[in-house]
């Protein structure tokens, strides 16, 4: 009877220990190469009640990294610059602005005859003391003479970036007031602009990238508007050598 007796707890044990390889071999079958101590817990029997319990419990072990997209540097990787500061200007604005103004940066008496017609020559003189831009680092002057009163005077200048670039301009139009010209406002070219008008003359200042422009003109030159127009435009295409990356 007492061999009889012990065939249970005998049994029990025998149980606990088939669960435990059964559990062994599925973990390794599943193919997840890691044990997980909750799901196969050791078992320790009580000498004294033949009771099964707990005795471990160990800590999964640690996941794959998580894989990131082609191109994705990840979150350790460092910031991108501010697209609002100076490192991330693709035109280099901050580079120091020129203080000689380059002949090619000027109009020649071929392009102005391109844009006007007829016979032109370069002359010296004739700029209005009125119309002389304040402050600039760098300025050069050429006066491009036709038909008989008929004369255009182009300046160019630079200036220690494109705000005090525009600032001339606005100082331009207040100078060309006080001289008794009518202003007539923004033509709308560059980053500012303005026109005025004075006795048959024409006046035109335009900024752009810390360059400024002035025409003026007297004569027919001023007539139609559009031909005006499109020597100002040439003068502002001309005009990209004097700026501080030159042409681009």
């Amino acid at each position: 009877m007492a061999a009889l007796g012990m065939r249970p707890a005998r049994l029990a044990a025998a149980v606990v220990t088939a669960g435990l390889l059964l559990g062994g071999c599925g973990s390794q079958e599943s193919g997840e190469g890691a044990v997980v101590a909750a799901d196969r817990a050791a078992a320790e029997r009580d000498s004294s009640t033949g009771v099964v319990r707990d005795v471990t419990s160990a800590a999964p072990a640690p996941s794959k990294a998580p894989s990131l997209p082609p191109g994705d540097p990840g979150l350790d990787a460092p910031a991108a610059p501010d697209p609002g500061t100076a490192s991330a200007d693709p035109h280099g604005h901050d580079e120091a602005a020129k203080r000689k103004i380059p002949a090619a940066a000027m109009l020649t008496a071929e392009t102005v005859r391109m844009a006007m017609g007829g016979t032109w020559s370069r002359r010296t003189g004739g700029a209005d003391e009125c119309m002389r831009p304040e402050g600039a680092l760098g300025a050069r002057s050429m006066s491009y003479g036709g038909s008989p009163g008929t004369l255009v005077v182009e300046t160019v200048s630079t200036y220690r970036g494109a705000k005090a670039a525009d600032e001339a301009v606005a100082d331009l139009g207040r100078a060309a007031a006080e001289c008794g010209w009518t202003v007539e406002g923004d033509p709308r070219l560059g980053s500012a602009s303005v026109a005025a008008k004075d006795q048959g003359r024409s006046m035109v200042a335009v900024s752009a990238e810390g360059v400024v422009v002035l025409l003026v003109g007297s004569g027919d030159v001023t007539r139609p508007a559009w031909r005006w127009s499109s020597l100002v435009d040439l003068a502002l295409g001309t005009s990209c050598p004097a700026a501080p990356d030159g042409c681009h």
